[in-house]
């Protein structure tokens, strides 16, 4: 029988993606589907066939905003700035807006800050799936994340993890006191505020990350749906494969080291680029770098030539397959694509869940990791060196993640939720 799907999230491009990938799957399967996120993705959202609903905030102008830009990717500060700062001011109004969009949805998917669907759910008392894109957002006991602020997470035993995680749940409450207040002003009960992290429903919690990247533990919320990463890297619907230009290039030489910074980190890359562009030399071997729309013909100019190749953004999942190894900032959506490419990488995290993600990869045997404020020329040449030795385990991740169907996972789960009875 044909759904109604509601899903909200909000973000970059690794925050819409695993949700666009979930959409079309669904709507494929022949359910009726409405995406609602950022106005800036409404055309790319559009182009796949699907309702798009515009709800705050508009983030558009951090692309122009090099303090906001700064500030969003900042290592020790920036989630809370993203979600106190950006997402939380305008939540009343996301609220409204998803409100009367889920009155006639069957059943509503959230991303972990679309807070306005939550609370529509609670209020409407509609079935609401919850979902993890990364490790980190689940905040695990027995396999604690890597976060710059508490370095000793990993290594600390799990009663004295669960204490400092009752704090940061506490810290955390501040921080979303304006979610708070509007549930308040609904008559909904503090428990309609999903938590920042290791938020679970009773209706279903999808697990959008890999098994191979991180295993179920004892404290996953339940009930628990591991998909795997639902992928999704076009521009647009339109979009058919790698430019002209990028294809000739590859196809000129050697397997070239790709670079990228995703779609948050590039709008404050710092040296990254320049640091790049002098290990590239020192390794006498080819780059392809992806820089974004911001700074496309200022890094043009200064790294553009036989050896590099620069362009706004090229398909990972078209790109990576084809490089000697991938270096990027590790943003989950990124560091998926990097991992069922099945080559080797360097990961320099900036922010939120980057370090963790990092750090995962690490373990795997797959990747280097460097700090972004230790990058340099020097020890990125011999971390892409290192990365030579990583070329069978990370052909063994890749192939076991290409075996993984998020999509079909996902939307299996959605269709098996069935309305709660006062919601019929």
């Amino acid at each position: 029988m044909s759904k109604r799907v509601l899903i909200a999230t909000m973000g970059s491009f690794g925050d819409l993606h695993p949700y666009l990938a979930i959409a079309i799957g669904l709507r494929d399967r022949g359910h009726e589907v409405t995406l609602a996120s950022s106005a800036m993705y409404r055309e790319k959202v559009e182009s796949e066939g699907i309702r798009f609903v515009t709800i705050p905030p508009d983030l558009s102008h951090i692309e122009h905003d090099a303090e906001a830009r700064r500030r969003t990717m900042a290592t020790f500060d920036g989630t809370r700035y993203v979600v106190q700062d950006l997402f939380l001011p305008p939540i009343a109004e996301q609220y409204r807006i998803l409100l009367e969009e889920a009155r006639g949805a069957d059943v509503l998917l959230g991303s972990l800050f679309a807070i306005g669907l939550s609370l529509a759910a609670a209020k409407l008392n509609k079935p609401y799936l919850t979902s993890a894109l990364q490790p980190a957002a689940i905040l695990s006991a027995y396999d604690a994340p890597m976060i710059p602020a508490m370095p000793l997470l990993p290594y600390m035993p799990v009663w004295m993890l669960r204490g400092v995680y009752r704090g940061l749940e506490k810290a955390f409450e501040f921080l979303l006191k304006r979610a708070y207040e509007v549930a308040a002003a609904e008559g909904l009960p503090r428990e309609a505020v999903p938590k920042v992290f290791g938020h679970s429903s009773p209706h279903g919690n999808l697990i959008l990350f890999s098994r191979h990247f991180m295993a179920e533990q004892p404290d996953f919320p339940q009930p628990a749906t591991i998909c795997g990463f639902p992928f999704y890297d076009r521009l647009s619907g339109k979009e058919q494969g790698l430019e002209a230009e990028l294809e000739d290039f590859l196809r000129a030489g050697e397997a070239p080291f790709v670079f990228t910074l995703g779609t948050s980190a590039v709008l404050d890359p710092g040296r990254f680029y320049e640091e790049a562009a002098g290990a590239v030399k020192r390794v006498g071997g080819r780059g392809v770098f992806l820089v974004g729309r911001t700074n496309l013909e200022s890094y043009r100019a200064a790294f553009g030539s036989d050896q590099i190749y620069v362009t706004a953004y090229a398909p990972h999942s078209m790109l990576m397959p084809r490089g000697r190894a991938t270096v990027h900032q590790g943003g989950v959506g990124t560091t998926a694509q990097a991992l069922r490419a099945g080559r080797p990488m360097v990961v320099v995290p900036f922010s939120h869940d980057q370090p963790d993600n990092a750090h995962r990869c690490v373990r795997l045997g797959v990747a280097a990791s460097i700090s972004r404020h230790r990058l340099s020329a020097g020890r990125l040449t011999e971390a892409l060196k290192r990365t030579e030795a990583m070329t069978g385990q990370a052909a063994r991740i890749g192939q076991l993640i290409a075996t993984e169907d998020a999509v079909g996972r996902a939307c299996e789960k959605i269709e098996a939720t069935q309305p709660s009875p006062r919601s019929i």
